[in-house]
């Protein structure tokens, strides 16, 4: 599959995914369009918005084991083997740089400018990702947000089996 076929996949599966969460908190969520930039126009609880996707991998190895034709499930390297190791200490600086990239990006101040603020749903993809970890990480992407411009009204992790983690702004 070519890698734009690929994205659209994912970003579908994602939004979808995300749609079912809304509503199952009692949110109405619609697609609008899918213009690129952002992934999508959207309409939460009747109030239009935009939706931004981005990943953070943790490393190139994990990313194209993800995407093998048999899932290895999340404590396992390439191998099967059971992954027993405490988590990468790049893998934080990986989602920091994800997300500054999102404000440093000019197609998407540019929707900001246009639209408003807009939401960023932010893939954590490691085998070391747990609450703790999660936790961690809304720290450090809040002081992101803190010192940057409102273009993200709310921002979400995701993990592989596309749970979402709303981070505290």
């Amino acid at each position: 599959m070519k890698r734009r076929a690929s994205k659209a996949l994912h970003e579908n599966s994602v939004l979808h995914s995300f749609k079912k969460m809304l509503a199952m908190q009692g949110h109405s969520f619609k697609i609008v369009d899918k213009p690129d930039p952002p992934d999508a126009i959207v309409e939460l609880d009747g109030i239009k918005s935009w939706v931004e996707i981005t990943d953070a991998m943790f490393n190139k190895e994990y990313a194209k084991s993800i995407r093998a034709p048999h899932n290895l499930g999340p404590n396992r390297d390439a191998r099967g083997q059971e992954i027993l190791e405490a988590t990468d200490p790049t893998f934080e600086e990986t989602v920091v740089n994800v997300v500054n990239k999102k404000y440093a990006k000019e197609t998407i101040k540019n929707v900001y400018r246009k639209k408003g603020a807009g939401i960023l749903l932010v893939g954590l993809f490691s085998p070391f990702v747990d609450l703790d970890v999660i936790n961690n990480l809304s720290k450090l992407v809040s002081e992101i947000v803190k010192s940057n411009d409102p273009r993200f009204n709310c921002i979400y992790f995701y993990d592989r089996a596309h749970n979402f983690y709303k981070v505290e702004i």
